[in-house]
């Protein structure tokens, strides 16, 4: 098989999940071609050689970020071309189900063969870090569901349910604000001068190039933000204040390894059923991933180390 996977990245994270999915699909055999997507070039891609295409993106707002669904819009997809989604949000909310609705609407339109959806757990960029135990615990879950994964899409089973009508309203309104807050915030944001060290690596990495140093030297910001989180998640100093972001206490400084934490010895369970408060939407999702795994291969999940 010849798969494409066409992905787009805030803080990396996507892009972390993307290369586990080529390197996953490259032990059955199949030449895999990743293609990160840039919002600022919106290139109609020659789709034609594909056998199947994987489209990747982080939740935000409970909806694909406007940049991922401007992408697939303008792209020609090949009639009767199978594909499948794999998404990645901090949280399991059924508010995030439907995220991909106005991305099923374009694929359909062209008539994709689309039956496959997976989200993956992915560690907040926003609102409060995670801790390296939480994170390591994840990327076992993510693990044994890249496994359902391989199974299901290598072996053409199908996943993909209707959107329940929750979802589907939250995909409709309730995430509409995320295509113009980053635009909007960015009249808020700022750089403190006298933590800036002058690296230039917010505008170096910048999706939009959105980020400018002036002529006096301050960074400054146009208008065209997608409040990726890319800027003050990784600035070495912590310069950046993120507007009505940071006044509500939801900003994160410093990005995770994810390569390290990954080596990491699973401790006790993170999440069991006692869990409470914003973790409390992990015990299903778990309980999920695992009654598919053992479905599947027959035997309850095992750990790396065991």
């Amino acid at each position: 098989m010849n798969c494409l996977l066409i992905y787009f990245t805030g803080t990396f994270n996507t892009r972390y999940v993307t290369g586990k999915v080529k390197e996953r699909f490259e032990k059955e055999g199949w030449t895999v071609t990743t293609y990160e997507i840039d919002p600022l070039n919106t290139e109609r891609l020659d789709l034609s050689s594909y056998d199947i295409i994987g489209l990747g993106y982080p939740i935000h707002g409970y909806a694909a970020p406007w940049a991922f669904l401007k992408f697939i819009r303008h792209q020609k997809f090949p009639k009767g071309i199978k594909a499948f989604i794999y998404k990645n949000s901090g949280e399991t909310e059924h508010a995030n189900d439907a995220s991909s609705k106005f991305v099923l609407r374009k694929l359909r339109r062209d008539r994709v063969n689309i039956r496959n959806e997976y989200h993956f757990l992915m560690p907040y960029n926003i609102h409060f870090k995670f801790s390296d135990h939480a994170v390591r615990e994840i990327l076992e879950m993510d693990r044994r569901l890249l496994e359902i994964l391989a199974y299901e899409v290598v072996n053409d089973i199908p996943n993909l349910k209707p959107y329940k009508l929750w979802p589907r309203f939250v995909a409709s309104v309730v995430s509409r604000p995320q295509y113009i807050g980053g635009d909007l915030n960015s009249f808020l944001y700022h750089v403190d001068k006298n933590k800036c060290n002058g690296c230039d690596l917010c505008i170096k990495r910048c999706p939009t190039k959105n980020i400018y140093r002036k002529e006096n030297g301050e960074i400054a910001f146009h208008h065209n933000c997608l409040m990726c989180m890319r800027c003050s998640l990784y600035c070495p100093t912590d310069a950046f204040d993120i507007g009505f972001l940071q006044d509500w206490g939801w900003k994160v400084n410093g990005g995770y390894n994810l390569k390290r934490i990954e080596k990491l010895k699973l401790e006790e369970p993170f999440i069991t059923d006692e869990t409470t408060g914003f973790y409390h939407c992990y015990i299903e999702t778990y309980a999920k991933i695992n009654k598919r795994y053992k479905e599947i291969f027959g035997v309850d999940p095992v750990t790396p180390e065991e």
